[in-house]
């Protein structure tokens, strides 16, 4: 664990990091490797995209408190640097309260806009 809460994890190729509909109580920033984000349909699961070291993946569940809306799953061996609620939530808290609800703004467009996006593809 660093100085600042924040702790380090590796997944082998295939381990899930969190699934479709699971609460988020983390943030992850890739150090290593690759994280391939996915999505159920009726009949398969789509692959939206693949992270590469020093990008983030579920923030968003952490900012706005709702479950998570894909998979995310080890493409390769990989490390991830692990931001905890607290410590992403004191950071978010010195963030300016408009910035904190146009953040909220923002997710719940993503949100609708994935959601269409995946129902187009079907």
């Amino acid at each position: 664990m660093d100085d600042d809460g924040l702790i380090k994890k590796t997944y082998r190729p295939g381990e899930v990091i969190f699934a479709e509909g699971d609460s988020g109580d983390e943030a992850y920033i890739v150090e290593a490797g690759a994280v391939e984000i996915s999505k159920r349909t009726d009949n398969a699961e789509l692959v939206l995209s693949i992270l590469q070291p020093g990008q983030v993946i579920g923030e968003m569940s952490l900012i706005d408190e709702t479950p998570r809306m894909a998979t995310a799953r080890a493409a390769k061996k990989t490390t991830l640097i692990v931001i905890p609620k607290h410590v992403f939530d004191k950071i978010l808290g010195k963030t300016d309260a408009v910035v904190r609800v146009i953040l909220s703004a923002l997710l719940g467009r993503l949100r609708n806009q994935s959601q269409a996006n995946v129902k187009n593809t079907l």
